[in-house]
Order: C-alpha cells, then sequence, then structure tokens
C-alpha cells in the first residue's frame, strides 16, 4: 500500500502530516501483512468547502464531514482511491475527544483507509472496524489515552 500525501491549501499545524502519512501506511501494512500492494490513495487535506461540495456532489449529502473515501480506477490503475480529510474538523474534533490534531489526523487516515478495503459502518462504529483503527493507532503511538480517568470517545 503506498499513501500520496497532498495540501489542498496550506493550513497551520500540518508540517508533520507528510510523515505521519508515511508512518501510518507502514502500520497498515504490518497490521494487514502487505494484503493490499496494490493499493495506492491519494491523502487529500482540505477545508470544510471542499469537503462540502464533495459530500454533497457524492453521496447527496449537503454538509462538512470530516473525511471522504472514494475508490477510484480499474484494474491496474496507478492510483485505486483518494481520502479527503477536512482540517478544520480535525482541529475541532482533536479538542471535542481532547487529544491531539496528529491523533485525529491519523485517526481519520485509517477510517478512509479501511473503508477503501471495504470496511463499512451504519450509524453505529463497526467494532471490527474501530478495533483495527486502534491497533494501528497504537502501532505508531496514537492510541487511546484516559484523560481524567475517562477514555475519548475514539
Amino acid at each position: 500500500m503506498e499513501l500520496n500525501f497532498c495540501l489542498a491549501e496550506e493550513f497551520e499545524g500540518t508540517d508533520s502530516l507528510a510523515a505521519l502519512t508515511e508512518k501510518t501506511a507502514a502500520a497498515v501494512r504490518a497490521v494487514f501483512q502487505e494484503s493490499f500492494p496494490r493499493e495506492c490513495y491519494n491523502v487529500i487535506v482540505a477545508n470544510a468547502q471542499l469537503v462540502r461540495l464533495l459530500n454533497r456532489d457524492f453521496r447527496q449529502v449537503d454538509a462538512v464531514t470530516d473525511v471522504l473515501s472514494f475508490p477510484l480506477g480499474q484494474e491496474g490503475d496507478r492510483v485505486t482511491g483518494e481520502i479527503y480529510i477536512c482540517w478544520p474538523r480535525v482541529e475541532s474534533q482533536a479538542r471535542e475527544y481532547g487529544h491531539s490534531r496528529e491523533r485525529e489526523f491519523c485517526f481519520l487516515l485509517v477510517h478512509g483507509i479501511l473503508h477503501l478495503l471495504g470496511y463499512d459502518h451504519g450509524e453505529e462504529p463497526n467494532p471490527k472496524m474501530r478495533a483495527l483503527e486502534e491497533k494501528i493507532l497504537e502501532s505508531i503511538n496514537l492510541g487511546r489515552v484516559e484523560l481524567g480517568g475517562q477514555n475519548p470517545a475514539r
């Protein structure tokens, strides 16, 4: 699996994201033991307006969301998917859940990757998907941290 990192525009606090993207790709490869060698995803960090437009146009939901995943191409194409991560939502959700922007970014990245690999959920989190997310995040030292005796919601 390969991840290509891209900023749709410059955002404050994103300096470490390219390295985190590579670290996350390595962790996903380790967990799945190279089960998806041909997968190549573009990871785009975007503003709320772009994410809202994509969500409206492709999911018929006229609202900002935190992450969108789109399978692309056909057999033999180099890029097989795109993951759009909304940076303003990364920042607000990190504050809401009481953890770092880096953890929130990687959580959303892993969540998007798992969707492209065929994992899905309805309104409630998929327990198997959530367990994989946490396993991958823990392997890069971004697992859940107890704050004041409570675990964050994710």
